[in-house]
């Protein structure tokens, strides 16, 4: 009876274990160009089955500087900058280029009445350089032929969250097993370009908590404007990844900062 507890518990533990570090890789895919995030705002880029990230035809293109038409009769994204015409063909893997026949190893795709087309084969239709960052799932698309890559050096990994160095958001992880929170992040009225920290904030939270819940964190962040408003301590709790975060009360002092805590998974603060 001792052995079949003690191999309950043991199965148990790896489960929790392996789901716990499959949790913390799984970040969201991300596309850079010229050193700047593609927002996404509503259907987001996803990996196909032939490997290619596959994104919003309209946003990537418009990333690129490209005007973006779709042909609802030949069921084709058009893409024109420069005086060059890239058309994919949903379900195709034959593509033109200014009116000559390529082929890809893909083919673009319509998901739910939107069109999703492959980031490589549109940026390099128009002359740019595309390299794939696997450690933190990042497309990164140079139009101005530089070569110059944005490496792995210029983020970091706190607590799953992908984080660009050089920002003055604050975010820290908190390593002791003691600690109730896994990560903080704090905004500081002393520091430069408040606005600019709520956006970076807002940006990465959305990376793993649920949309709503962001907007009700952010919609309480950005109600505080000058280091003398007051915000009231408030708990939510993130339905997508079950964790609860607190925001405690940020006093009407010079300098004040906004913070919020993450607490760990599992944990309940009430």
């Amino acid at each position: 009876m001792k052995k079949i507890a003690i191999t309950i518990l043991t199965v148990f533990m790896l489960t929790v274990f392996l789901a716990n570090v499959g949790y913390a890789i799984d970040i969201p895919l991300r596309v850079v160009v010229n050193g700047e995030e593609v927002n996404f705002p509503d259907a987001k880029p996803f990996i196909d089955a032939n490997g290619r990230t596959q994104t919003p035809a309209r946003f990537i293109g418009e990333a690129l500087g490209a005007t973006v038409t779709w042909d609802g009769n030949a069921k084709k994204a058009v893409f024109k900058m420069n005086g060059t015409t890239l058309e994919l063909f949903i379900g195709k893997k034959e593509y033109q280029l200014n009116r000559q026949k390529k082929q890809m190893d893909t083919e673009a795709l319509l998901i739910e009445g939107r069109t999703f087309v492959p980031a490589r084969y549109v940026a390099e239709a128009f002359g740019a350089t595309v390299s794939w960052r696997a450690s933190i799932k990042t497309v990164y698309i140079d139009m101005n032929k530089t070569g110059k890559v944005e490496n792995e050096g210029d983020t970091r990994e706190v607590a799953g969250f992908i984080v660009p160095k050089g920002i003055d958001l604050a975010v820290a992880e908190e390593k002791q097993d003691s600690s109730s929170y896994e990560v903080t992040f704090t905004i500081s009225f002393l520091r430069k370009n408040v606005e600019k920290q709520k956006d970076d904030m807002e940006k990465i939270l959305l990376q793993r908590l649920d949309e709503e819940t962001v907007k009700e964190i952010m919609s309480l962040v950005r109600s505080k404007v000058k280091d003398t408003d007051v915000i009231e301590e408030r708990y939510f709790y993130d339905k997508k990844t079950g964790q609860y975060i607190y925001m405690p009360k940020s006093w009407p002092i010079r300098g004040s900062t906004i913070t919020l805590y993450i607490y760990k998974k599992g944990v309940t603060p009430f």
